[in-house]
């Protein structure tokens, strides 16, 4: 068990036990003493809780056990003086008494800052003044109203005794402010704010008439409210967290909740008045809601210049980010070209090398110098097409073209490509598909190159397929359809495969290379021909890419066009070779 808890066991224990004497047993002196011995335990259990405290806690746990030690030094005094027969309504114990509430508000003060809860000075103070505001106009009808309008009692008694329930007010706000604070929540343990509400109920009780038969559950409150702020001492949190409930605090629900809610109270006491029979009170009405329409006013204007600000914050945030990114794709569109007329001249070197005599070794160092050179230069042109798209500089072009000779040269690019990694390639365009369009041809060679490309990288056996047909929409749409029986792409994944600089894991960027720019920008590119790219795919079975593009045709086909299958000669003796095998 620990230490805390054995503490809190024999303590409640103990007070347990003087609470049921004192209730039970009436004996003037020994109820004076249990009575007082209560507070003086609660005393030595705060002052050794604070002491065992954590180091950064110790001036709130002393506090508090200073605050304890001043009540039990007021009640001791009082049962003193009661007991020589000079007991009287103001009396020597008042000023321990009221001197308790202001460290224990000094207490929840610090508590409150520290825990960062009452970090906006202005914020903490119109919180706290809007509970106070409301607390007053409440006891004001149970309490200060009575105490005030008695002319039976002497002016000082009356002022006296109307400190009580506003230093109840205070203290009461106070802790309603950390019960509202997670963090302070848990900086302090509910129990010191349990204390603080019995105390509460008891001074509140103890202004009501006499005769009211509730003055040995007064004294019972007055008893335990201080073990339960002494326990609350030995459970002090550490170390100190940091603020968590500002996200919550800063909700306009929560923030309207707080500025409008505390308007219905005056409106509310005084329904409560004419229900009960009582004189309305006029004055009191206007004070109190005037009050809190000034702490309303205040709490909105600052709400709404929050609002203000956080707009401009973001605003700016967004500037910056615009400006970073277009300052981004200038350095990229400017490092691509730098490094793509260079690497040019080292691709015509390198082809004139070819020409020349060469060994074989020199041919085939010739060769992959070659290669990388082309590898190098298609991701230099992607890096700046990326760079193009994203600062909104490439516009896509709207001429004739053959669609048929488009798909002509994707088959002799990629035919041969796919023989060499033992799979069939096959093209098909159907017959209702225009032989002349209108579009951009270069843009839907690089987004059909890219998918073609991918597929035949990512299939090694089976085929690649290129599927041209049109789209009964009556707006000239095409589809251009690239399937593959390659490794296919998860279900979770077909939507990160479209975003730059992204692959479907990191294995895949080493196996089979790549930046992970190319279906990024055939998306792109898609989008900005007014069209769609699409994927269908099942891990191990292949992926299936659909772009469908606005390709309306210029006229009707020549006569004797080639209709149907299309596949240049060299290609289709490549591919049946290839199935075959």
């Amino acid at each position: 068990m620990s230490k805390a808890r054995t503490i809190d066991l024999s303590v409640a224990t103990l007070s347990a036990l003087a609470v049921v004497l004192y209730a039970t047993v009436d004996v003037p002196s020994l109820d004076h003493t249990l009575y007082v011995g209560v507070f003086v335990l609660a005393a030595v259990t705060a002052w050794v809780g604070a002491e065992r405290a954590p180091a950064e806690h110790r001036v709130v746990g002393r506090l508090i056990a200073a605050g304890i030690t001043l009540t039990a030094v007021g009640d001791a005094m009082w049962v003193v003086l009661d007991a020589m027969g000079r007991g009287t309504d103001v009396s020597l114990a008042d000023p321990p008494w009221l001197a308790s509430y202001v460290l224990l508000c000094i207490a929840l003060s610090v508590v409150l800052r520290r825990s960062g809860a009452g970090r906006h000075d202005l914020d903490f103070t119109i919180d706290a003044v809007t509970i106070v505001v409301v607390s007053v106009l409440v006891l004001w009808g149970t309490a200060i109203d009575t105490i005030v309008t008695d002319a039976s009692l002497a002016v000082q008694t009356r002022v006296a005794w109307s400190m009580y329930p506003v230093a109840d007010a205070i203290l009461l706000a106070l802790v309603v402010r950390v019960l509202t604070s997670r963090a302070a929540r848990q900086w302090l343990h509910p129990s010191f704010a349990a204390g603080a509400l019995l105390w509460l109920a008891a001074d509140i009780a103890y202004l009501q008439p006499a005769g009211t038969g509730i003055e040995l559950l007064m004294d019972v409150c007055w008893m335990l409210a201080p073990v339960l702020m002494a326990l609350s001492v030995w459970r002090l949190r550490g170390p100190l967290p940091a603020a968590v409930d500002e996200a919550r605090r800063a909700h306009p629900v929560f923030q309207l909740g707080i500025a409008i809610g505390p308007l219905l109270v005056p409106p509310g006491i005084e329904l409560l008045r004419d229900l009960r029979g009582e004189a309305e009170r006029p004055l009191m009405l206007l004070l109190g809601t005037t009050s809190l329409a000034v702490l309303a006013f205040i709490r909105m204007a600052r709400l709404l210049r929050s609002e203000e600000r956080a707009v401009r914050q973001l605003e700016v945030a967004r500037d910056a980010a615009l400006a970073a990114s277009r300052a981004k794709s200038m350095f990229l569109a400017t490092m691509s070209h730098e490094i793509r007329t260079p690497l040019t001249m080292v691709l015509g070197a390198g082809e004139i090398l070819e020409d020349t005599e060469l060994d074989d070794l020199q041919r085939e160092m010739v060769t992959r110098m070659r290669r990388s050179g082309q590898s190098l230069r298609s991701l230099v042109d992607d890096v700046l097409d990326f760079s193009r798209i994203e600062a909104g500089q490439l516009e896509v072009g709207h001429a004739p073209f053959d669609l048929a000779g488009l798909v002509q040269d994707l088959d002799e690019r990629c035919g041969p490509r796919a023989e060499a990694v033992g799979i069939a390639y096959e093209s098909a365009v159907d017959a209702g598909v225009p032989g002349r369009v209108v579009g951009d041809r270069d843009r839907l060679r690089q987004v059909l190159g890219n998918l073609l490309d991918n597929a035949v990288k990512f299939t090694h056996e089976g085929h690649v397929r290129l599927l041209v047909r049109p789209v009964r929409d009556g707006q000239g749409a095409v589809e251009l359809v690239v399937a593959d029986t390659g490794i296919g792409i998860a279900e979770e994944d077909l939507e990160t495969v479209f975003e730059s600089f992204r692959q479907v894991d990191g294995s895949t960027t080493r196996r089979y290379g790549g930046a992970g720019l190319g279906l990024a920008i055939s998306r792109q590119l898609t989008a900005l021909m007014g069209g769609t790219l699409e994927v269908a795919s099942v891990v191990g079975s292949g992926s299936v890419f659909t772009v469908r593009v606005p390709l309306p045709a210029v006229g009707d086909p020549a006569p004797g066009h080639a209709r149907g299958h299309r596949r240049p000669q060299g290609v289709e003796s490549r591919s049946a070779a290839t199935t075959s095998g």
